[in-house]
């Protein structure tokens, strides 16, 4: 992403926010993201991704990563990424994966029912409209070219070396969002994850992550 490239992203924030009515002229705007965790089960199909801070997530405990949107605020989604992370609700210091790594599963059995993830979908309602019907994950999917843990060496008088994921957040598993979803804060707009069946093995403190980025605009809703 280049600064043109941002310069255009917000000016058609502003504009599409203008054109659905929303008062943006003393609203202040600036780039922001949401971010959005579930844990993961063995039983469930179906996972609610809370994107507004009133939103009840799938399995109920708030997760400290979660950075969703206020109720005064609207915002203009641009790219959206959708990964996997090995942390408790609580842990401020889990991984992002883009790929089933069998290094962050702990083992090969797990990464590859994790793929289940990648082959299912997401839906967005708004208002009980059906505005984003099926985005499918796989095209989040990014399996880096060197992967944690597959290059360990050592000799007598050396340690182990060990690789780690060759993975750029700025851009690997983000896909641009256009047209551009818009999330009122004072609205009802549910994103759901469905998955063709249960995962069947997961790992420890396994959840799915989901995070959109964009322009965050300030106060421009009705609640107060």
């Amino acid at each position: 992403m280049t600064n043109l490239d941002q310069r255009m992203v917000f000016e058609n924030a502003l504009s599409l926010a203008n054109s659905l009515g929303y008062n943006v002229e003393q609203a202040k705007c600036t780039q922001s993201f949401i971010r959005s965790e579930a844990a993961l089960s063995t039983t469930q199909t179906s996972y609610q991704m809370p994107l507004i801070v009133n939103q009840q997530q799938t399995g109920g405990a708030s997760r400290v990563l979660n950075n969703l949107l206020s109720m005064q605020d609207i915002f203009v989604v641009a790219n959206l990424f959708v990964g996997w992370t090995v942390a408790s609700s609580t842990d401020g210091a889990g991984k992002v994966y883009s790929y089933p790594s069998i290094t962050g599963a702990t083992s090969a059995a797990i990464a590859t029912a994790l793929q289940t993830l990648y082959n299912g979908r997401l839906n967005v309602m708004n208002n009980n409209v059906n505005v984003v019907p099926a985005w499918d994950l796989n095209r989040h999917l990014f399996v880096p070219r060197t992967q944690q843990n597959t290059n360990a060496s050592a000799t007598p008088t050396a340690p182990a070396v060990f690789a780690i994921d060759q993975l750029n957040l700025l851009e690997d598993g983000f896909c641009p969002v256009e047209p551009n979803w818009v999330i009122n804060g004072g609205g009802n707009m549910v994103a759901t994850i469905n998955l063709p069946a249960a995962i069947s093995s997961i790992p420890t403190n396994g959840a799915i992550v989901m995070i959109a980025r964009g322009i965050l605009i300030q106060n421009a809703t009705t609640v107060k």
